[in-house]
């Protein structure tokens, strides 16, 4: 099987989901419409535009979530390759987390589509609704919430024994610690479309991104 191959996947999985995140997020952000538990931003920009664009980004976030899991299941292979006990429960966990965020991911597109069709008669009752869908079914992020930290952290201590990377030090290229790298970035920053849709919405899809291209950097011609 070509380890690079499943990379190049996962990193075409991964700008697929940067688009789609900038589908929901680029956008001004309104400070009292959101769920600020997850640290979402949303805004009522979103009853500016085709509704379509929302359809299109819960689509593109299927697409690009089953593309990941191509790499998830190269660094699964590698980690198996070098006798690591944390392989399986690794792929068990990418599979949750890859899985579940499929749902997970349409939650946003489908509040944000509820929002849109509802506004034109009166944005505060599109508010109301839209986010009484929002919080009943994000519930379900927890699930996905729990295969990814999971996956994260098996990532973290594989890397360290040297399972993953040919340097340990290359731990440090973990998306979890990408992705609050840039959702810190996101909250110091002026909070512009730009910065909402690319360091907060897109904060996951860019760690994935960078760590897939460290993966394929260091990856051999064939694996498993």
């Amino acid at each position: 099987m070509k380890e690079k191959g499943l990379y190049i996947i996962a990193i075409i999985g991964s700008i697929i989901c940067f688009i789609g995140d900038n589908l929901l997020g680029f956008f001004t952000p309104t400070p009292n419409f959101g769920n600020k538990i997850v640290g979402i931003s949303f805004s009522y920009e979103w009853a500016e535009v085709d509704p379509a664009r929302f359809a299109v980004a819960g689509f593109l976030g299927v697409v690009a979530l089953i593309m990941i899991f191509a790499g998830m299941y190269a660094v699964y292979l590698r980690m198996k390759n070098n006798g690591d006990n944390l392989s399986k429960p690794f792929l068990l966990s990418s599979f949750l987390f890859v899985s579940v965020g499929t749902l997970y991911h349409n939650v946003f597109a489908i509040t944000a589509y509820i929002f849109n069709r509802l506004s034109p008669g009166g944005i505060e009752d599109a508010q109301v609704l839209s986010m009484e869908v929002f919080n009943t079914f994000i519930i379900v992020g927890a699930l996905a919430a729990v295969g990814y930290a999971g996956l994260v952290i098996m990532f973290f201590v594989s890397s360290l024994r040297g399972s993953i990377y040919p340097h340990r030090y290359m731990c440090l290229i973990n998306p979890f610690i990408i992705m609050v790298l840039s959702l810190m970035l996101s909250k110091i920053l002026p909070q512009t479309p730009l910065v909402n849709g690319f360091l907060g919405m897109g904060q996951q899809s860019i760690g994935l991104f960078i760590t897939f291209v460290a993966l394929y950097m260091t990856s051999k011609e064939r694996i498993g």
